[in-house]
């Protein structure tokens, strides 16, 4: 694979990527974070070198990281799920699967299940959040993930 490019690549496709070859070519998981680390460049070489020799050798914990100096949290992968476009050569197939996987990480990221009972759910918070009195937002994001139940009563 060739290295990471932060300039030019998309971090989350590239994970796609990654984890994809490694599955076809069978490396063992524990090995992933340092075949990883050999492709990094720039600021998300900087995210591994800043992290403890324990959490390096973690690659769920060194994807969470770079995923987070990226801005692809639950807030990014919100942002793009709302904002994305059918892209140039982009067929509606393609399109619908990337919309997908960023509905997925942003459920995940969420904290919901991918039952109707948690797509709802994700779906009314992030309803109720966007319509809320503007000044009330920055409060709910401070309390972090409440359920609708628990900002309703913060209302």
């Amino acid at each position: 694979m060739p290295p990471f490019n932060p300039n030019k690549d998309d971090l989350d496709s590239y994970l796609t990527r990654f984890e994809r070859a490694c599955q076809a070519f069978n490396v063992d998981p524990i090995h992933w974070s340092t075949q990883l680390a050999r492709l990094l460049q720039g600021a998300a070489l900087d995210v591994y070198q800043r992290m403890s020799d324990r959490d390096v050798e973690n690659y769920e914990i060194l994807k969470t990281n770079l995923l987070k100096r990226f801005r692809l949290t639950e807030g990014g992968y919100r942002k793009r799920f709302k904002q994305s476009r059918l892209e140039p050569g982009e067929t509606p197939n393609q399109f619908i699967d990337r919309l997908r996987r960023y509905l997925h990480k942003w459920r995940i990221m969420a904290g919901f299940d991918s039952d109707v009972e948690g797509l709802e759910n994700l779906i009314l918070r992030d309803q109720f959040f966007i319509t809320c009195d503007k000044s009330l937002q920055p409060f709910l994001k401070e309390k972090g993930k409440l359920s609708l139940d628990q900002m309703a009563k913060n209302c």
